[in-house]
């Protein structure tokens, strides 16, 4: 699974001709001209211009600038690191639109709102399956998908929303959702949102517990929101990506099981159901450590990773059989190339057992 998706911020809207400077105070800047705005970035960022290089990778896990459309097969590796400060400058018919990540340019974002067509293909996701999938930072293009169902996989993992998804996801729409599903894709639906209060991501959730369960319902609500946009019914399971944390720690093992209780019982209350994405070394391992306590909501679904190269859903010392059975995923490989039909993507390979 990717590490660590990005914050996309978004507000108002901009038209052209505008100014854009950066936050007071700073130092050793340049400034950067594109469609019309000039942005005043830190002089050591990288500048990179999408349409001479339209594979390259829009992510917001190291500082830089882009300036363009993000392409529709962008060269991404799956593994990422913690967002940070990045803007993505990009046309959007007559207007421009600025995406940010993290804190120091969030006064920049912008909203250019498209027409953006319902979707047509509604289903619930991922649904019944047994066999292989894989999950890439940014849902491949459809050349890519229909290249790749020479494969044996019939799942793809996509990154619906949340504060740390990395990669820009110009493919994502209801189109391409339904397009898949037509074609026999499932579809793993997965919200990469605030992680646990004990590691070193931008934004993390409080210890409070009250407050923890507050921000797991939210959290829940938005990602509820991002996949019926997409096509994706009431029946579906969305997967909080939680990724690992030092489950030594009991106050931030209880504020992350108030956070993921949160989100469980939003998505029920909606009538969507509840997955986990987490090493099963600590998040894994916490939800089976409290697997029947009461003072939390388990979640309906896991999705484990431990890369043992075992495509099955034995879960060994971490995940006994009787915990989640009909309803696990397991990571068994993390980012590496695999190639079908001429199309190569860097992607983390899973199992499914899903009924």
């Amino acid at each position: 699974m990717i590490c660590m998706r990005a914050s996309i911020a978004a507000v108002g809207v901009l038209t052209l001709a505008a100014t854009l400077t950066s936050p007071a105070n700073a130092t050793a800047e340049r400034t950067v001209s594109y469609r019309g705005y000039e942005l005043s970035v830190p002089a050591d960022w990288p500048v990179i211009d999408l349409t001479a290089d339209p594979t390259q990778c829009v992510r917001f896990d190291h500082n830089a600038v882009y300036l363009g459309k993000p392409g529709a097969d962008q060269r991404c590796a799956v593994r990422t690191g913690p967002t940070t400060d990045a803007v993505l400058v990009e046309p959007v018919g007559e207007r421009t639109r600025v995406t940010v990540s993290g804190e120091k340019y969030a006064s920049l974002a912008t909203r250019v709102d498209e027409n953006v067509a319902p979707a047509k293909v509604r289903s619930v996701q991922p649904g019944v399956y047994s066999g292989l999938g894989f999950d890439a930072c940014a849902a491949p293009s459809q050349a890519a998908m229909d290249a790749w169902l020479g494969s044996g996989h019939r799942t793809v993992g996509v990154y619906i929303g949340g504060v740390h998804r990395a990669c820009a996801q110009p493919n994502l729409t209801p189109g391409w959702v339904g397009a898949q599903v037509k074609k026999g894709w499932h579809l793993i639906p997965t919200y990469v949102g605030l992680q646990a209060p004990c590691t070193s991501f931008q934004y993390r959730i409080e210890p409070d517990l009250n407050r923890a369960r507050t921000q797991g319902r939210e959290a829940a609500a938005d990602a509820i929101a991002q996949a019926a946009r997409l096509g994706m019914d009431p029946g579906s399971v969305i997967y909080n990506d939680m990724e690992a944390y030092n489950i030594g720690d009991p106050p931030c093992s209880a504020a992350v099981l108030a956070f993921l209780s949160g989100w469980t019982d939003q998505l029920r209350e909606r009538n969507y159901r509840s997955g986990v994405y987490s090493s099963a070394s600590s998040g894994i391992t916490d939800l089976v450590r409290n697997h029947d306590n009461r003072a939390y909501s388990r979640p309906d679904h896991v999705w484990f990773a431990w890369w043992n190269g075992q495509a099955n859903v034995d879960g060994g010392r971490f995940l006994p059989g009787d915990r989640w059975a009909g309803q696990r995923i397991h990571q068994f490989l993390g980012g590496h190339d695999e190639s079908y039909n001429g199309v190569t993507i860097n992607v983390d390979s899973n199992f499914l057992d899903l009924r």
